[in-house]
């Protein structure tokens, strides 16, 4: 009995640790997706991703001015 609640445990605990390697990993590619910046054509605003935290494919529009992201010009 023993044996299999100790199995059970280091298959529960293999598990654990394989769904933190795959957010970490997530994470990661998060990180590197996070270097667009971008410049409202209208009013000039820039959305840097790594300063909003975000990346631009969430942006509905200029907090601004109010344009849809396709007025945008990606700076880098």
């Amino acid at each position: 009995m023993n044996t299999i609640l100790e199995e059970l445990r280091k298959q529960q605990i293999k598990s654990s640790v394989l769904d933190m390697d795959q957010q970490s990993e997530t994470a990661k590619k998060e990180e590197v997706k996070l270097t667009g910046v971008y410049r409202c054509r209208a009013c000039g605003y820039i959305f840097d991703e790594a300063l909003e935290g975000k990346p631009f494919s969430t942006l509905t529009e200029c907090p601004l001015c109010h344009v849809s992201p396709g007025g945008f010009m990606r700076l880098r």
